[in-house]
């Protein structure tokens, strides 16, 4: 029997935000990507995922920084939180949680894609053999995450699944994903990628999906188009 989030999704909190920023498509000439991917408790999973989606099997968190060279509201870094999951038979990747660095982004995410970012101070350092991002997310916890960029690898290893959110509706939850083609023009497997944290509760759900045990990592350079955010029926719906 499929294992449904933890969260009702009627209590989540309803994103409004107004922003002059042009609707999607957005095209992204280019975007300096990390993803790590790990293991995360069952439990921990389910806690952070609304009830009308399940949770993957084996669970899985994932962290991803990009850096967008250009943009309707001009460049701008994000990182997010997300968690795996299905929507009926569709794979997805929850939005937990995310930062930007920018305001004009921040509306913008929100008006049009439905997830609200924090804004905070997001640095990424591109040496000749690493990537190494550090960003706060709020509450006194700063994340790091370092690639290393010596391991080149076919652009097939990057592979995406579509970010999903969920909007309280009708006294349960309405569920949209956020389609985006990405274009990847380098790659790199970084087997040995690290995710550490300073400061911070251990309450913090930034804290609270850490790895449990490593899955995959890699780097790209990339173009991105990002879409219009697109319902998804639910199951049963």
């Amino acid at each position: 029997m499929p294992e449904t989030g933890l969260i009702e999704s009627a209590n989540l909190p309803a994103v409004n935000v107004d922003s002059d920023a042009p609707a999607p498509p957005w095209e992204i000439g280019e975007a300096l990507v990390q993803h790590i991917t790990y293991e995360i408790p069952v439990m921990n999973a389910r806690r952070s995922l609304p009830d009308v989606v399940t949770r993957s099997a084996p669970t899985y968190g994932r962290v991803s920084v990009i850096e967008r060279a250009d943009s309707p509201v001009g460049p701008f870094r994000e990182a997010l939180l997300m968690v795996g999951c299905r929507v009926g038979m569709i794979p997805a990747l929850y939005v937990v949680d995310a930062v930007v660095n920018s305001e004009a982004a921040r509306d913008a995410i929100a008006a049009h894609w439905k997830y609200l970012p924090s804004v905070g101070e997001i640095n990424v350092e591109r040496a000749d053999d690493a990537i190494t991002s550090s960003f706060d997310v709020g509450d006194g916890l700063t994340v790091t995450l370092h690639s290393p960029t010596t391991d080149a690898a076919a652009v097939a290893i990057v592979r995406y699944d579509p970010l999903l959110v969920v909007q309280p509706s009708n006294g349960s939850g309405a569920a949209s994903e956020i389609p985006c083609e990405h274009d990847v023009r380098q790659a790199w497997l970084s087997r040995s990628s690290t995710l550490s944290y300073d400061g911070g509760s251990r309450r913090h759900p930034w804290i609270q999906l850490r790895s449990s045990n490593a899955i995959t990592a890699v780097a790209a350079v990339e173009g991105q188009t990002i879409e219009a955010a697109a319902a998804i029926e639910l199951p049963g719906g």
